[in-house]
């Protein structure tokens, strides 16, 4: 049976007792029962070897029963083993305290034998089923706490790279933050994993992250750890404060994009950019990760920078723009200016471009450089062009009522790459000349290449319709953005517009010269005209007349204007003594 190897103690000032239980249990079975007549010997024996059953005298010199169960208990505490009293009376109140201390079972004197033994089997028996549940509680909560360590591993790390993920990189930035030792950030940004996707699906995608997790923590020591903060974005957190040591980690690790990545027989780009910040002392955690942001450098050949004031200057600028341009023409802070465009053959003033100009209370005049891209980025940019083409087209109904516009004149007004995306643009805007009853050859539009290519197929649709309703459009800074010969045979479009970086060094600049003149030969290939932008000088517009551009704009004839200035300057225009003279008034017959 499962108990005759249990380890038994019977603890009897009579020693006599003691001789006929081990005789007992020795005739039954039991192989590891040993005896003591002392009480105050019980607990060093338990120390050494602790027994899986008490048999326990009550009433005994030196200490009684209670005494030993005290000393036990509060060495052993639930470690106890179970007592059975030996007892030769038990009154109420022995029974009482026995139980209350958690004695198990009463063995009264003199023994009687099958008693004995059942009652011993009986209290091996309930220890055993506990001891078999304890041990399946233990099993089962290691098992609970394996699993739990497990997932826990799980939520702290990225899945396809096993690097930690932003939940365990913060934690880590917590217990840095805590301790207040030096920390840096690298910020790592990742180019051309979209394009790696796009190419060769999302399985090649997951692999380059892998190689290039492995590649960069090639290159860090112990005191780095590396993690990914986003989908393209890693963060490597150092136990160093020092930045010039940190530039020269960034250095190191940019290093690993020198060349295309190897994945098999496929060579893939990746380049990366690095932002770096770093605390000397305690620092908030979601502040140190800002600050490596905004370090990381957003364009050009720069690839490492590091955090400075001016940088969330000018990024806390940014975001104000961003708020204030929200509404700013609800609020009448937006206006339009307009530029003449005019023939270089006559000098007769043929047209405008509407740009739109904006003057904040607080900021001043802002320049669309800076708040147009953060229109477009958040989409406040389709309220404000339907302001600027509702505008434009009321000066052209004003104009015509005085008399300015005559059938050769036109207003050209800009289009974002957002405005032009939408399916109904085009009908929209045709919808809207017939509301106003102005002819279409009142009103012309300018494309940027970006604005093109955003939605190609959708362009070419817009377009299209707009050309079918004779309205003429333009592709403005040709020659800038990504050109391709394709959209400039596809696209239904009138002009090309020169850009003024080939305008600006044309009377110095053999190059320059070339380019002007290859584009207004390409545009008369395929049936456009070309009008040249940002013109300064006399030189510049003899040149470009020369070569057969159409137009001109720019300040040499007259800076972007207010309406009411604008109006006046139409009305006074006179062309320059030094060029073919205008042969019609603006305001023509």
């Amino acid at each position: 049976m499962i108990f005759m190897n249990k380890h038994l103690l019977v603890v009897d000032d009579n020693s006599v007792n003691i001789e006929l239980l081990l005789d007992l249990l020795d005739d039954h079975g039991f192989d590891n029962v040993h005896g003591l007549s002392d009480p105050r010997h019980v607990l060093a024996y338990c120390q050494q070897q602790l027994p899986d059953l008490i048999l326990l005298d009550i009433r005994m010199p030196h200490i009684d029963g209670y005494a030993v169960m005290e000393q036990l208990q509060e060495h052993f505490a639930d470690q106890t083993p179970p007592v059975i009293v030996l007892t030769a009376q038990i009154d109420d109140d022995t029974r009482h305290r026995a139980l209350k201390m958690g004695i198990r079972d009463f063995l009264t004197k003199p023994f009687k034998h099958d008693e004995v033994l059942q009652r011993i089997r009986n209290t091996l028996d309930v220890e055993h089923r506990y001891q078999v549940r304890d041990k399946q509680a233990e099993t089962l909560e290691q098992m609970v706490a394996k699993r739990t360590e497990e997932l826990d591993h799980q939520s702290r790390t990225d899945p396809i790279t096993q690097l930690p993920n932003r939940r365990a990189l913060t934690q880590l930035l917590q217990e840095a933050a805590q301790r207040g030792h030096g920390t840096g950030l690298l910020f790592i940004a990742l180019d051309h994993l979209d394009d790696a996707v796009r190419l060769h699906g999302y399985g090649i995608a997951d692999q380059l992250m892998m190689h290039i997790s492995h590649r960069l923590n090639a290159q860090l020591s112990p005191k780095c750890t590396l993690g990914l903060w986003g989908g393209s974005e890693l963060l490597v957190i150092t136990q160093s404060a020092e930045l010039t040591g940190l530039r020269q980690l960034a250095s190191r690790l940019l290093s690993c994009f020198d060349h295309d990545q190897t994945l098999g027989d496929l060579l893939l780009p990746l380049n990366a950019r690095m932002g770096i910040s770093w605390s000397h002392g305690h620092f908030e955690t979601e502040r140190l990760v800002h600050m490596a942001a905004l370090a990381l450098p957003q364009n050009g050949s720069l690839r490492i920078q590091n955090y400075n004031e001016t940088l969330e200057t000018q990024q806390r600028h940014r975001l104000h723009l961003q708020q204030a341009v929200r509404g700013a023409t609800q609020r009448g802070e937006m206006s339009l200016a307009f530029q003449p465009k005019l023939s270089l053959a006559t000098q007769q003033v043929i047209g405008a471009e509407a740009l739109l100009r904006w003057y904040h209370p607080e900021l001043g005049h802002v320049s669309p450089a800076d708040f147009i891209p953060l229109a477009e980025a958040s989409g406040d940019i389709l309220s404000i062009g339907e302001w600027v083409l509702e505008e434009a087209m009321r000066y052209i109904v004003q104009w015509r009522q005085q008399g300015l516009l005559n059938d050769r004149f036109h207003i050209a007004v800009n289009v974002a790459a957002r405005q032009l995306a939408r399916k109904d643009f085009a009908q929209n805007l045709l919808t809207r000349l017939a509301k106003h009853n102005i002819p279409e050859r009142f009103f012309a539009l300018e494309v940027t290449e970006s604005g093109l290519l955003s939605d190609m197929h959708n362009a070419r649709i817009q377009l299209a319709q707009l050309t079918e309703a004779k309205i003429a459009v333009a592709i403005d800074d040709f020659g800038t953005g990504h050109s391709s010969l394709a959209y400039v045979k596809t696209l239904p479009f009138s002009t090309l517009k020169i850009d003024r970086a080939f305008v600006l060094d044309l009377e110095k600049d053999t190059v320059d010269r070339q380019l002007a003149l290859t584009i207004t030969q390409l545009a008369h290939a395929v049936g456009c005209n070309v009008v040249a932008e940002g013109i300064e000088t006399a030189a510049q517009a003899d040149y470009l007349r020369s070569i057969g551009c159409e137009a001109a704009q720019g300040y040499y004839y007259a800076r972007p204007l207010p309406a009411d200035e604008f109006y006046r300057w139409c009305t006074n225009w006179k062309p320059h003594p030094n060029l073919t003279p205008a042969t019609e008034s603006v305001n023509g017959a």
